[in-house]
């Protein structure tokens, strides 16, 4: 049975589904009724239990309020195409407070011409802020697209928050080693 929590945070109202022991889904900060409306319309018959992962509840807060945290929480990916899982699970592991770039992330995972699909795994990204997409910029060091309903405004506030100044953005040597040193095996 999929279950469903709902936290207040300083941005709006951040939620997450539960499968078993393992976070299928998160929604970044809305409103409550947007929020509870993105759930039911993909897990019709998740159950709302605000008791769920305490520990979770409270580390979202935390990052919400500029906090640094680390989210290590288990995830359930194995239901995704294998190179989407391994794209996620390379991007999990780009540090707080850094970023890298869509080709970092192909590289990362032996596929260097493949920084479309890095891209289109971001997009669907199934639980943003556990599988930070937010990190992931252009090669030239511009954003890039982010497919939250808030947008790039919401990527902003996550670099932000994680003190990642926005302008003038551009990756460096150091990042990109950074992502080679977490390379998926």
């Amino acid at each position: 049975m999929d279950r469903f929590a709902l936290i207040e945070t300083g941005r709006g109202v951040f939620g997450f589904v539960l499968r078993e022991s393992k976070l299928v889904a998160t929604y970044l900060p809305q409103s409550r009724r947007a929020i509870v409306a993105l759930i039911r319309t993909e897990f019709s018959e998740a159950v709302e239990d605000d008791a769920l992962l305490p520990g979770f509840q409270r580390d979202v807060v935390a990052y919400y309020g500029g906090k640094r945290v680390r989210l290590s929480v288990p995830v359930e990916l194995s239901h995704l195409p294998p190179y989407r899982r391994m794209v996620l699970e390379a991007c999990r592991k780009v540090p707080y407070g850094t970023t890298a770039s869509y080709a970092d992330l192909a590289r990362a995972t032996n596929n260097p011409g493949a920084a479309r699909a890095v891209g289109s795994a971001m997009a669907n990204n199934p639980l943003p802020l556990v599988i930070p997409c937010h990190r992931i910029l252009c090669s030239d060091g511009s954003l890039g697209g982010f497919s939250s309903p808030l947008g790039l405004e919401q990527k902003r506030v996550m670099l932000r928050l994680e003190g990642v100044e926005i302008e003038g953005l551009r990756r460096t040597a150091k990042l990109r080693s950074r992502v080679r040193a977490a390379k998926v095996a």
